[in-house]
This record gives C-alpha cells, structure tokens and sequence, in this order.
C-alpha cells in the first residue's frame, strides 16, 4: 500500500494526483534555489523567501487539482449534477456552521468567529463548483 491510496483508490485518479504533486514539487526545488540566489544577493528576511517556494507549491498543486476535472468522475447525467450541486453546497454550510461553532467555543471574538469560516465555505464552494464544472466538461468529452 503507497501513500496515494490514501487519497483516492481510483488508479486514474492516483495516477494525476501523484503527477501533479511531482510537478508542484519541481517548481518548488526550482524555487528553492532563487531563493537562496535572492537571499545571497540582497537583505531580504529568509523566512519570507522560506515561505514563497512552499505557497507556490500549494496553490499550484491546489490549482491543477481542481482544474483538471478529476474530482467528480462518476457525474455525467443533470440528476447527478443537481445532486453533486446540492451535496457541494450542504457540504460548504456545514463547514461555516462547524468552524463558527468551534470558533466560539474556542473563545474568539464573534466576528473572527463568522467571518473567517465564512469566507473558507465561500473559497470551498467556489472551488468545489470549478472542479465540478470542469469535471462534467471532462466527462461530456469522454
């Protein structure tokens, strides 16, 4: 058993996601390496040039995973595009509602408390629904 089975036991699916994971960490070696060239050469804080090289690999990564339409393999009819719509969406709300509740329960302040879950459901959705055009455009092709 190798690690990407912990991500999807769909053989296609490992078969992209390892694909896309070698890429983003290329760009982030590559990165690594300007850098330390930037580094060398003029008096930046070497944490934030430690920073850049990781954020990149995680929003590339990020980017062609929903991009690439692998998400909603099994959705090809409107009934189950209606229902992959209504699971995003439940799936988005219960995320805001548990995160403000365990906000809360944390003791933050009540706008910290909304507004930061908030806008990750917003992110959530929005990416859950670009993955999701993108995989219907995908499985329309096949």
């Amino acid at each position: 058993m190798h690690i990407l089975q912990w991500l999807s036991t769909d053989e296609y699916k490992q078969k992209v996601i390892s694909k896309i994971l070698v890429e983003g960490a290329i760009l982030q070696f590559i990165l690594s390496f300007v850098m330390i060239a930037v580094y060398l050469f003029t008096d930046m804080e070497p944490l934030f040039l430690l920073l850049i090289p990781f954020a990149v690999f995680l929003f590339y990564s990020l980017a062609r995973y929903i991009f690439s339409g692998i998400e909603f393999a099994n959705v090809f009819t409107e009934d189950e595009i209606k229902a992959a719509k209504k699971r995003n969406l439940l799936s988005s709300i219960a995320f805001c509602v548990g995160m403000s509740l365990l906000s809360i329960l944390m003791g933050r302040s009540m706008l910290d408390s909304v507004m930061v879950p908030l806008i990750a459901g917003i992110l959530w959705f929005v990416m859950n629904s670009i993955s999701l055009r993108k995989s219907v455009q995908k499985n329309a092709d096949l």
